[in-house]
């Protein structure tokens, strides 16, 4: 038995080393020669196939983990065929952001349409005509991106989405002061339910359908869940079938809102949107398409909510001072009710809190900075050198992962590693507010593909985690607050969900029974300066 034992081991270590030998003579003949001009190389374990294993197993968590172990401005990986440039330095990520035409985004969204989208050759040239805008203002992508930038800058248009979105999501949150002596809640699925609803709201209006089938906030989800398989197109009905299934439920239901003129009575980003569509032959793809849009408005908000309320309440001070904060934007009065009583009404003035919550503003982008484990992605579309330095290869992919750089001491101080809801107080106190690289904060990405959504995306967190702070204590149901981890492996999220849900008690704060509490209003709501690269 000891021989066969020793035998087979023997066997396993030959296979080993012959495969790795054959493997490194691969690498040598068959991939891409090195150029000394380019940026340095981090080898791997397994030759030519090491860092393709690190990825399927960490996901793009891996290039925040070689970053940290390699602490460089830029390396090269050398996988199957390809260059991956990973980019840690903000002087070199704004280099990078300045030459959009040869460091593209673009293929890859020609790569991915088919497989995300589920659309056939005809949707396919569509999207891909002129869809960087070199040829002019023209083109299916350049036409909606110029409706969305529009709908969603500061205005009349953006501030009708903040109050729909509000007035919705106030629906989720009142009920959670009803119960005697609290109720007891899975804060992310609350959070997942409450934001999934009233965003959709924001973009669709009344015949949102998000709101009309409650069933489609599971399948958006299922769907984002399997879209790393979805997006690699193999055996997709079997490798991600609860993905591909749940992206009929909804894209069909979305195809249904556009037969009905849903749209007509939605935001201008979606009227935008159709417009768009009608114009370049693609409406009967709208409901399709729409799955972008979805990608953009709720996969990032939803958990950066989460974790706002987690840092704020898991902080008893940083609690006290926010509340006071918000006490300060809060208006009260009386209302007469039918019967004849009358009724106290607190509004939370939404056009304040920028300018007078100044350390709810400064928590939630803090909340970003370091809950953010977003990666950009570029191609490189021929030889080039960056910022005169670096010598990059034509067909290989730029990688600029956020966390690494929103943790460079060098950048954030010290603590960068650390969670200050201070910190961004202190930038804006700074005499000269320039020395802060404009590309050194990664959240909402950069250049030209900057979130057309930020202002958004800020306006609504930050209203929605005033209400929920003013109103309700939040404990946890085992007394002891901690920060849970964050799901490793998401591909579509900058700032992904929990690893696991927290189960919470809400109650009514003291003194606020009886009390009925609104949004106010009152001049623009969407007015929200945030920090982006």
């Amino acid at each position: 038995m000891l021989d066969m034992e020793t035998g087979t081991i023997g066997a396993v270590a030959f296979t080993v080393t012959t495969i790795a030998a054959i493997l490194t003579l691969a690498s040598y003949f068959l991939g891409p020669k090195y150029d000394q001009r380019e940026p340095p190389v981090i080898h791997q374990k397994i030759p030519y196939v090491g860092h393709l294993v690190g990825l399927i197993q960490y996901g793009l968590s891996y290039f925040e983990l070689l970053s940290t172990k390699h602490p460089l401005p830029v390396f090269t990986l050398q996988t199957l065929g390809k260059r991956i440039y990973v980019v840690n330095s903000p002087d070199l990520i704004s280099a990078v952001q300045k030459d959009a035409k040869v460091l593209s985004f673009s293929p890859f969204v020609s790569w991915m349409s088919p497989r995300i989208f589920d659309v056939g050759e005809e949707a396919v040239a569509i999207i891909n005509e002129n869809m960087d805008g070199a040829k002019g203002h023209y083109g299916l992508l350049p036409e909606i991106s110029r409706g969305m930038h529009n709908a969603l800058a500061p205005s009349d248009s953006l501030d009708w989405m903040t109050r729909t979105m509000l007035t919705k999501l106030q629906e989720y949150i009142d009920p959670l002061g009803t119960g005697k002596g609290g109720m007891d809640i899975h804060l992310y699925k609350w959070v997942r339910r409450a934001f999934t609803v009233a965003s959709t709201e924001a973009v669709y209006g009344p015949k949102n359908p998000f709101n009309h089938k409650p069933e489609l906030e599971d399948a958006f989800w299922d769907f984002e869940s399997d879209i790393t398989m979805i997006a690699l197109g193999v055996a997709t009905p079997i490798t991600a079938r609860k993905g591909w299934q749940a992206r009929i439920k909804f894209t069909e239901a979305l195809t249904e809102y556009f037969d009905n003129n849903g749209q007509e009575t939605g935001s201008d980003l979606i009227k935008a949107r159709w417009a768009g569509n009608v114009k370049y032959g693609a409406h009967s793809y709208g409901g399709r398409f729409e799955i972008g849009n979805l990608i953009g408005v709720l996969i990032n908000a939803t958990p950066t909510f989460f974790w706002v309320l987690v840092h704020v309440f898991s902080r008893p001070d940083l609690l006290a001072n926010i509340r006071s904060e918000i006490s300060n934007i809060t208006d009260e009065g009386t209302e007469a009710t039918p019967s004849g009583t009358f009724k106290t009404v607190r509004s939370i003035v939404v056009s304040r809190l920028k300018q007078d919550c100044p350390l709810l503003h400064s928590t939630y982008q803090e909340t970003l900075r370091i809950q953010t484990h977003n990666t950009s992605a570029r191609w490189v579309t021929k030889d080039t050198m960056l910022a005169d330095q670096y010598f990059l290869k034509a067909d290989s992919v730029i990688q600029m992962p956020g966390y690494p750089v929103h943790t460079l001491s060098s950048v954030w101080g010290p603590d960068a590693q650390s969670f200050n809801p201070h910190r961004f107080l202190k930038l804006e106190k700074k005499k000269d507010k320039s020395k802060q690289h404009p590309a050194s904060f990664r959240s909402f990405g950069g250049g030209a593909t900057l979130c057309p959504g930020r202002h958004f995306a800020t306006a609504e967190i930050c209203a929605a985690a005033a209400m929920f702070v003013i109103r309700f204590d939040m404990t946890p149901a085992d007394g002891k607050w901690e920060v849970p981890d964050y799901a490793h492996g998401k591909v579509a999220s900058a700032v992904p969900p929990p690893a696991k849900d927290i189960k919470v008690r809400v109650t009514s704060r003291k003194g606020m029974e009886g009390v009925e509490w609104r949004f106010g209003f009152e001049g623009s709501v969407s007015k929200f300066e945030v920090f982006s690269g």
